[in-house]
């Protein structure tokens, strides 16, 4: 796959509406079916992809499009129908993230081709930015950050379940000297968590703010009895906050993903300890697929193809773990990001993506008392902690459910398909 970059404007603070994770620069990476696309796949050999990580019950078909009638592409673990003319969407997603891979899988094994779709891919440091930018892209994946501002402010809807933080995904570093390390574990309620209570109170803390890894850090405080008012958060986006880390700034460092495997953080003479994650204080948090109101009301069919198609690609991932973590390292290295390839495959395997089956689950039933669904529950813990973190009211909670963005129609029309 090539990739086109472009450096674009950067508004910081309350006003910044895109940037890279590290840099100022705007990642702008074309998945663009058609002619050009399949000589670029050849030309990277992804065209040889699924000699060894193929469904057994994979055709040799190939797009025949305009005809309406499903194609089954090489690797595809179901037949899907290709939209009557050439469409294109563009999607963003967040900065070394694990849900961006199941589009560009669906480019890299061709069936974003086969089924007539083009996909212009960019990237965002952090959901309320990626929310901010809401105008620049039509579908998305996104965490609970993006979900919650992006429903309240920027009637996103959400559309199914891209992953769910089941591993290592979330992760606070002290350096070995520091008093939250000497203090040892087994003060709080979760035994593996570093430190006694007075030792994390006043530290400085990077991470950054309304997302997934600030959710983890509140976690990890409330199981020793503290709050977020007690320690020092210093906003930064989470590539920032690992680097500024090493460079000696901060306490405690929030990373996430394959930043965590840095080896500076896992050699075995380190100077860095992991002292609490989300895996240990079990803050799992839904990585969703996400599209704007006018995508869903201008390119309705667009969408639910690239829905379906990043489901199946997801499932594919699944069963290739090593084909996946190929992919995914490319991903990354083409966002800028240099990763190791087995610490890549580690994170796919620990965080796998949602199945269509358990999306269907999540987004039809509801939760014991029959007030939300699975998925919308999902939220709801999480906003709850929010709230008492401080970030949203009682207010804003409640508007968020009544909006009724939880969207099923394209999970249910996928499923019934198949």
């Amino acid at each position: 796959m090539r990739k086109w970059k472009y450096v674009a404007a950067v508004l910081m603070a309350g006003l910044l509406c895109a940037c890279s994770a590290g840099n100022t620069a705007t990642e702008n990476t074309s998945v663009k079916g058609g002619e050009i696309a399949a000589a670029e796949t050849e030309a990277d050999g992804a065209s040889d992809m699924g000699a060894d990580g193929t469904s057994d019950n994979n055709t040799d078909g190939v797009s025949d499009t305009g005809t309406g009638e499903s194609v089954q592409a090489e690797g595809m673990l179901w037949a899907v129908k290709p939209l009557e003319e050439r469409t294109s969407l563009t999607m963003s997603y967040l900065a070394n993230s694990t849900p961006a891979l199941t589009t560009y899988i669906a480019d890299r094994l061709g069936w974003l081709d086969a089924c007539n779709l083009e996909v212009e891919m960019v990237y965002f440091a952090g959901g309320p930015a990626q929310m901010e930018g809401s105008g620049s892209w039509e579908v998305g994946t996104t965490g609970i950050g993006g979900v919650i501002t992006g429903i309240i402010n920027y009637d996103i809807e959400v559309l199914g379940i891209a992953a769910q933080d089941r591993g290592l995904f979330q992760a606070f570093f002290a350096r070995k000297d520091s008093p939250i390390v000497q203090d040892g574990q087994g003060y709080g309620e979760f035994a593996e968590v570093y430190g006694k209570p007075e030792s994390w109170k006043g530290k400085d803390i990077l991470t950054a703010v309304g997302t997934t890894n600030q959710y983890a850090l509140y976690r990890v405080l409330k199981s020793l009895g503290l709050s977020l008012e007690d320690v020092n958060i210093i906003n930064m986006d989470i590539a920032a906050a690992t680097t500024a880390f090493l460079a000696g700034e901060g306490d405690v460092a929030g990373v996430q993903g394959t930043m965590i495997f840095d080896e500076e953080y896992q050699k075995e003479d380190s100077d860095y300890v992991m002292v609490a994650s989300d895996q240990i204080v079990q803050s799992g948090l839904d990585v969703n697929y996400v599209a704007t109101q006018k995508a869903l009301e201008t390119k309705p069919e667009a969408v639910e193809t690239w829905l379906e198609l990043a489901m199946m690609a997801g499932e594919w991932a699944n069963a290739n773990p090593d084909e996946a973590a190929e992919m995914i390292t490319d991903l990354y290295a083409e966002d800028g990001y240099d990763t190791d390839l087995e610490a890549n495959k580690k994170t796919l395997v620990e965080n796998p993506f949602t199945s269509l089956a358990d999306n269907y689950q999540y987004f039809t039933e509801k939760i014991e008392d029959g007030s939300r669904t699975i998925a919308e529950d999902n939220t709801f813990q999480a906003m709850e902690g929010y709230i008492e973190m401080g970030n949203y009211s009682q207010e804003q909670s409640d508007a968020l459910f009544a909006a009724g963005n939880y969207n099923s129609s394209l999970i249910e029309n996928i499923y019934g398909r198949q």
